[in-house]
């Protein structure tokens, strides 16, 4: 991340939100804030072709991007998803 200098920044408190004013070390642009822009400026890796490969795999590659790339609210959907599936194959008798 980039540094500001904390004696010259200040904040402002609003009644529906908290507004934060930094101030740069340098006079210059930043490409991105958060960690969350910077990856969202990032250039996506190409997808791997389906054909020849485990369709399971592309799949559970596809699951982890869309794990590793969501927010709180995605996460926990896809860990309910996975549970529930998990108990429902186990009252099944099946086994992963």
């Amino acid at each position: 991340m980039n540094d500001i200098q904390p004696e010259s920044s200040y904040h402002k408190v609003k009644t529906d939100m908290v507004a934060l004013f930094l101030r740069k070390t340098s006079a210059s642009n930043w490409s991105h804030v958060t960690e969350l822009e910077k990856k969202a400026k990032e250039p996506k890796l190409p997808r791997p072709d389906v054909e020849g490969g485990d369709p399971g795999s592309s799949l559970m590659n596809m699951m982890k991007q869309l794990y590793d790339e969501g927010d709180d609210e995605m996460k926990r959907t896809i860990a309910k998803a996975w549970t529930e599936a998990r108990e429902k194959q186990q009252a099944n008798g099946e086994d992963l």
